[in-house]
């Protein structure tokens, strides 16, 4: 017993050394804390809800720049554009946030999203033709495909209320492996549905940990019932991706063996995960079946889940405001007349109030509201503040898109506010980062939204169930409760008319 006493007491006695050594008295605003712990016992009782309230809450208190400690870790938090211009643009502060992130290692490994230094610029390099925008044409038509499967599912609802979210992110899913890995999923299956559920799972855990200091160590939270489930998700993510390495890999060496006809990968030569098979047949020991795996986790999860949150609050956002559905609705007729024909990439560049609208989604709702960098030197944000290496700095995304200094009523949705021709400050919207570390698969992304939003806008007409969101971080950001609307066909018909003192009409 005494010894036990003895060693709890000589680790207490370490902490609080190495706290005390690490605490470093504020010198910009924010939440006060205790010194040493920082805000570590304010954490106790706060659930991922919390966190975006409580960021915004802060934002509107302490102003464009505040900060926080959690034992001995300074974050400092920016939400001005001119101050998140000299940091997103830096080649040399890339890394990502160390702590924070080095929760993400066991799901993402060190692939693109987590990696830095030489391995993450060898890695950007190599992947970039990957996303050429010759290549994103070829994707159109699989996206529209799976886009139409969707609608279908909407359209068989008969104007019941129907939860969005769980086929929305499986769509997403399927899309991601046809078009990036040059894999066909099965029709609708437990293991796809399982690797919905613990990719969410995944994202989940990993902010219920941070929330919980007690579970910062490994070896605590490996022997926790959060760990055990953690990982046993983390494996579910990865075997699905062991999975479609497996399959494309025998196809691809099937077909570089000339056993196959020529032109059977024609139209998916380009995939991703192709791309990384062809360098490591060339270059013999480039990648391991793990790099490769580490990648093709990064994208599955990367490629899936921010375009699913984002179509979840975009159908929101128009079935709670049909005069900009209707909008829509008309500048698709515009296009395509009654003509239910497959987008082609000269459709997609005329669907300029389409764009404003999913532009506008992803400024009330980002779907990483959050992210962060170590700085490995000096950060100069203007001749008065200067933030010295070490020291880790978030983006408070979402409050910059909120930020009533380059926003008129910027808590409404007015898509109008991204027409052609207006200019606002580039970081001032910045859903899909900036700088060297922007996402790789933003154009990507753009292809996919409008062309299943055009897809869902000419078929289906979207009445509200869910009328107001409450934000959950988990990651990604995602709807508290599940958004629920009520589909109807469009069957060639205006269902709205702002002339009509804003009434439906059949």
């Amino acid at each position: 017993m005494a010894v036990t006493l003895l060693l709890v007491c000589t680790l207490l006695m370490v902490i609080l050394f190495f706290l005390a050594k690490c605490w470093k008295p504020s010198t910009l605003p924010g939440p006060r804390g205790l010194p040493c712990f920082g805000l570590a016992f304010h954490m106790i009782g706060i659930i991922s809800s919390d966190i975006i309230p409580l960021l915004m809450k802060w934002f509107d208190e302490y102003g464009d720049i505040f900060e926080m400690q959690i034992l001995g870790v300074k974050y400092v938090f920016l939400t001005e554009p001119e101050f998140i211009k000299p940091l997103l643009c830096s080649s040399t502060n890339i890394s990502k946030g160390e702590f924070e992130y080095s929760l993400l290692r066991p799901m993402f490994s060190d692939g693109l999203i987590v990696s830095d230094g030489n391995k993450w610029r060898a890695r950007r390099k190599l992947l970039t033709p990957s996303f050429h925008f010759k290549i994103l044409e070829t994707s159109i038509e699989t996206v529209s495909r799976n886009a139409e499967e969707y609608v279908s599912y909407l359209l068989a609802s008969g104007g019941r209320p129907v939860e969005i979210g769980d086929k929305i992110f499986l769509m997403t899913l399927k899309i991601i492996c046809e078009t990036a890995m040059g894999v066909k999923l099965k029709t609708e299956n437990n293991e796809q549905n399982e690797y919905i559920n613990a990719s969410k799972s995944c994202h989940d855990s990993i902010v219920y940990r941070y929330l919980r200091v007690w579970l910062f160590p490994d070896f605590i939270y490996s022997r926790s019932r959060a760990g055990k489930k953690f990982f046993h998700c983390a494996n579910v993510v990865h075997n699905l991706a062991d999975q479609v390495i497996i399959n494309r890999k025998k196809l691809f060496l099937a077909e570089e063996n000339g056993s196959k006809k020529k032109d059977l990968r024609k139209k998916e030569k380009n995939a991703f995960l192709d791309h990384l098979l062809a360098l490591d047949h060339s270059n013999p020991g480039l990648f391991t079946h793990s790099d490769i795996r580490e990648e093709v986790d990064n994208f599955m999860i990367a490629g899936h889940n921010p375009s699913g949150a984002a179509l979840n609050f975009l159908h929101f956002l128009l079935a709670n405001h049909p005069d900009v559905q209707e909008k829509v609705y008309d500048e698709q007729l515009e296009i395509f007349g009654g003509d239910e024909r497959t987008p082609t990439s000269k459709d997609l560049q005329k669907m300029i109030y389409l764009e404003m609208v999913i532009k506008e989604t992803l400024r009330l709702y980002p779907s990483v509201p959050v992210y962060s960098r170590f700085l490995k030197e000096d950060l100069k944000l203007d001749e008065n503040i200067v933030i010295p290496a070490g020291q880790t700095v978030a983006i408070l995304a979402i409050a910059a898109h909120r930020s009533k200094k380059y926003w008129d009523d910027p808590e409404e949705f007015i898509p109008e506010r991204f027409a052609p021709g207006i200019e606002r400050h580039p970081f001032s919207f910045i859903p899909f980062s900036a700088g060297p570390r922007n996402c790789l698969g933003q154009k990507y992304a753009m292809v996919e939204l409008k062309t299943i939003a055009s897809t869902i806008a000419r078929r289906c007409w979207l009445e509200p169930v869910t009328t107001s969101v409450s934000l959950d971080y988990g990651i990604t950001l995602h709807p508290v409760e599940p958004i629920i609307v009520k589909v109807f066909p469009r069957n060639g018909t205006r269902r709205f008319s702002s002339k009509k003192n804003g009434q439906f009409i059949s």
